[in-house]
């Protein structure tokens, strides 16, 4: 099943308490839409050995599972 990050996304970019400059960490593994649109800086945190299915415009940091 792939979850949604886009309307996560929206939601913080459109919301009123919210700094309009704060970054966005999306936590993911991988399985996402095919694209994002997400217009503030951002970065993905993944596990390691997952990957995006797009490239990312943020940058991307991986964590070790244990």
């Amino acid at each position: 099943m792939i979850s949604g990050i886009q309307p996560a996304a929206d939601l913080l970019q459109h919301a009123d308490d919210f700094p309009k400059d704060a970054p966005i960490l999306l936590i993911t593994d991988g399985m996402i839409e095919e694209s994002l649109n997400v217009k503030m800086e951002h970065a993905y945190l993944l596990p390691r050995g997952n990957r995006l299915p797009f490239r990312a415009k943020g940058q991307v940091f991986y964590f070790e599972q244990k």
